[in-house]
């Protein structure tokens, strides 16, 4: 049994490297164009669980691929609205700080010299400033981090 969190990708069955991370200009979005998207297996508010209220792309749960990061992951964790403060943002002089209903554009290049991944463990903490988030996921920046698990381990 593994002691680190086990993730889930759905929509294929395989792992592919990503496209680069890569911020959405000129007009900002809150997630960035790139990357490996999944949610924990076991996690709450997941993914698969927003995918099922919102009936949203149903026929992609038939694909999927299981993976854990490598130990020495540089995994930035967001769980509360102040978790976002001191990060690096596009439009930073706009944004109110602590401002539980505005909407923050963080700058993922600028991040992704720093992190691997960013995961965000609390949605519903998180949910205006990060809007269309949805729901609890990691987002791989580098893929040099996941370690696929076969299916048959499992």
């Amino acid at each position: 049994m593994l002691n680190k969190p086990v993730y889930i990708h759905y929509g294929s069955n395989v792992f592919h490297t990503p496209k680069p991370i890569m911020n959405c200009m000129p007009c900002p979005f809150t997630k960035p164009s790139g990357g490996l998207w999944a949610s924990r297996k076991d996690g709450e508010e997941t993914w698969k669980d927003w995918c099922e209220v919102e009936k949203f792309r149903l026929d992609s749960f038939d694909k999927y691929f299981e993976f854990t990061l490598k130990d020495d992951a540089r995994v930035l964790t967001l769980s509360e609205r102040e978790n976002l403060d001191d990060l690096p943002m596009l439009f930073r002089e706009e944004l109110p700080v602590r401002d539980p209903y505005r909407t923050v554009y963080l700058d993922f290049e600028k991040l992704m010299k720093t992190y691997d991944a960013i995961e965000v463990t609390d949605i519903g903490l998180l949910y205006f400033a990060l809007y269309g988030w949805d729901c609890n996921s990691i987002l791989v920046m580098n893929p040099d981090i996941v370690e696929v698990i076969d299916k048959e381990d499992l």
